[in-house]
């Protein structure tokens, strides 16, 4: 029985105790009762269009559904002739009430990226299109098998009131420059001049700017009675010009607070120095002055509308928590950082309403390797379940399902319960998707989990000094290895494992490419251009297979190339690295004899699975 009905009532299966996006679950004689939660809370949430699904997918999963990956690879259905329900009485509401995972469906940088293959979204997707016809003809009349569904499987949804980035709440800045100067940020040399960046800083301590800043949020929901928050949010990234160095504001920052680099435009040395040159600084973290500047904006604000809720971000320069200064309670935070040490500082400072809006899940986009942070994503989520966590908005899901789908998979799954331990979402992933190879899966994703953790600054994305030597290719390759062989005989499980080889490949061959460019770029002697060529030409291939062949769901190629600049990084290796030495290669993209299977153990096996010699 499926939503709330006469029988159900009669049954005496009710949603009491149940909120938002709950669901409720119960075995009763000879049914089966799956209900959903209520449609809204007042005031709070705007309506969840999950309902009685949600409840029946955790049914599912409890008879051994899942869905690792977009696409009918990554979906498991067991077979079963009899399906046997234990007894169910369950209730469960989400913690979190807004569950949300940017999904990159196409952008400007996705198409700048497709620019350097010298082709048109429309025509990748005519060839996408073919490309499923004739490889998998039963899935384009398949509506279950369309890539979306992954993200209600994983129940993500839910709404809630979100903000963005906003100039300190200060609207029109170009104009207001203009007519006050003395609101913006002193640079080094003196200047208020924001250089024509619109994103630009401001004097945070001028009280004219906090009076005219509060009584314009004022006037807004005057005008909109229905406006429930506003944000405060600096500009993203803080612009380029560096925040303000008066007396005033620097008096705001406790000196003793951590210290950070900031970047501001230096004074000049000379009358033929560059006007606006750049200059980095240290400075005391500047968490303090921006509280400062929100909470006497929020107190302003809250004698006319005491309910209205401002927001904010912890980011950039104001990480830290602040030392003097106490969050008004009217503000709500946006915590940025992948790392959550920092929270406790500022739960102490009063904040009481945070939401995680982290760019964790963009660790891969700028190389496409292979790379697993499910430990920092638990930990997290972990730390924010025990701080009222109420919504999450993840940046992003850019479809480098076969480098980075593990961790995908435990961001959707930690959302719906942030108490999830690392342990726990491996064994769920492995068990269900690999079966009686789920041990060496576990053991492949827990040593690409530890090679992703040496020297990596998530936050920045600055890779350090780790590298998927040929030795530890060969550990990589041996647990998937195992894994064919307890999988033996199971298709669907070594369509899998194919799969995840595919990430592998890729892997081995960017890094491979990356090691001779380096070495050429140190000067080097014996660095092998012909072999290098050849490689190049490889990834090309391998690159448009997946993005053709593939779906985009094995790797975000168009992304990938925009990340990279078209691969510019290789440019020691040929002033061209993207484009092919042969133009006629690129057709065996489509000829159904050639291109990956995920079967390929070695970079000269994917050299023959595209028909070309191996390189030297």
């Amino acid at each position: 029985l499926i939503g709330t009905m006469n029988l159900t009532k009669r049954l005496e299966v009710e949603t009491e105790g149940v909120g938002v996006g709950g669901i409720r679950l119960k075995t009763t004689g000879n049914a089966v009762v799956l209900l959903g939660g209520p449609a809204g809370l007042p005031s709070e949430m705007a309506k969840d269009a999950g309902g009685a699904r949600y409840a029946a997918i955790e049914l599912l999963e409890r008879l051994g559904c899942a869905w690792l990956w977009p696409g009918p690879s990554g979906k498991i259905v067991p077979r079963h002739t009899t399906v046997v329900v234990d007894p169910l009485d369950l209730r469960y509401t989400p913690s979190i009430g807004a569950r949300h995972i940017r999904w990159h469906d196409w952008s400007d940088r996705a198409e700048a990226g497709l620019k350097h293959f010298g082709i048109t979204r429309e025509q990748m997707q005519a060839w996408q299109k073919e490309s499923q016809e004739r490889r998998h003809p039963e899935i384009a009349t398949r509506e279950d098998l369309k890539p979306l569904h992954w993200i209600h499987w994983q129940r993500l949804g839910g709404q809630m009131p979100n903000f963005g980035h906003a100039g300190m709440g200060l609207r029109d800045g170009d104009e207001q420059l203009k007519k006050h100067p003395e609101w913006f940020a002193l640079q080094a040399d003196g200047t208020r001049d924001q250089g024509g960046d619109s994103r630009w800083c401001l004097c945070l301590s001028n009280p004219d700017l906090i009076a005219h800043v509060a009584d314009d949020i004022i006037r807004q929901v005057n005008q909109d009675p229905s406006i429930v928050i506003v944000s405060l949010d600096a500009n993203d990234g803080g612009g380029n010009t560096g925040q303000c160095l008066c007396d005033r504001c620097r008096a705001l920052d406790p000196p003793d607070a951590p210290k950070v680099q900031l970047m501001t435009f230096g004074t000049r040395m000379n009358s033929n120095a560059p006007a606006r040159a750049r200059k980095m600084m240290e400075i005391p973290s500047l968490t303090d002055r921006m509280v400062w500047y929100w909470s006497r904006v929020a107190e302003r604000v809250a004698k006319v509308h005491p309910n209205l809720k401002l927001g904010i971000s912890c980011y950039s320069l104001w990480t830290h928590p602040p030392l003097r200064e106490k969050i008004h309670p009217n503000l709500v935070c946006r915590w940025a950082p992948t790392e959550v040490d920092e929270l406790k500082g500022w739960r102490q400072a009063g904040l009481r309403q945070t939401f995680w809006r982290p760019n964790v899940l963009l660790f891969n986009r700028r190389d496409g390797k292979l790379k697993s942070f499910v430990g920092p994503i638990v930990k997290a989520m972990n730390t924010f379940a025990d701080a009222g966590l109420r919504q999450t908005d993840f940046d992003s899901i850019q479809h480098n399902w076969i480098t980075a789908g593990l961790s995908y998979y435990a961001a959707a799954r930690l959302t719906w319960n942030p108490r999830l331990t690392m342990d726990a979402i491996l064994e769920d992933y492995a068990r269900h998707g690999f079966g009686p190879a789920a041990k060496p899966i576990k053991e492949y994703w827990c040593r690409v989990e530890e090679l992703s953790r040496v020297g990596v600054r998530i936050q920045h994305e600055t890779p350090g000094d780790y590298r998927y030597t040929p030795e530890v290719v060969a550990e990589l390759r041996g647990f998937l290895k195992a894994a064919e062989t307890a999988a033996a005989g199971d298709p669907a499980i070594l369509e899998r494992i194919a799969f995840l080889r595919m990430g592998l490949n890729y892997t081995e061959l960017h890094e491979t490419l990356d090691d001779l460019a380096r070495r050429a770029r140190a000067g080097e002697a014996g660095v092998d251009l012909v072999r290098a060529r050849r490689l190049l030409d490889l990834h090309r291939l391998v690159l448009q297979d997946l993005m053709i062949n593939h779906q985009n769901m094995a790797l975000g190629v168009p992304l990938l190339i925009w990340g990279t600049g078209g691969f510019a990084k290789w440019a020691p290796l040929s002033p061209t690295p993207f484009k092919l030495s042969d133009e006629s290669l690129t057709q065996r993209v489509f000829d159904l004899r050639y291109g990956q299977t995920g079967h390929e153990d070695s970079l000269a096996a994917m050299f023959k699975a595209f028909g070309m010699e191996s390189a030297p």
